[in-house]
């Protein structure tokens, strides 16, 4: 489901599509704060990106889908926290 559009935000839906809007919403925000990432270092000239928080399955799964190497960097106190996204071999 997308998000509740503006001019509805004053409209009560029922509970049910409120959950299945805050479960996608979840996604989709993740989905884009990676790709902010991923943009900014590609226009300062990287190629590779530091996301400082665990990301889903899904999105590993859709970056890994596109080309992107995931690891960790090492030493790191726990694994997850930050990944290193990186499309050098892409």
């Amino acid at each position: 489901m997308s998000r509740i559009a503006p001019e509805d935000m004053t409209t009560l839906i029922p509970a049910s599509a409120a959950k299945a809007v805050a479960e996608t919403a979840i996604e989709e925000l993740e989905e884009m704060q990676v790709a902010h990432c991923i943009n900014e270092a590609a226009n300062t000239g990287s190629t590779e990106a530091y996301y400082s928080k665990p990301i889903s399955a899904t999105i590993k799964s859709k970056l890994e889908d596109e080309g992107y190497t995931i690891t960790s960097p090492a030493p790191i106190a726990k694994p997850g926290d930050v990944i290193i996204i990186s499309w050098k071999d892409a």
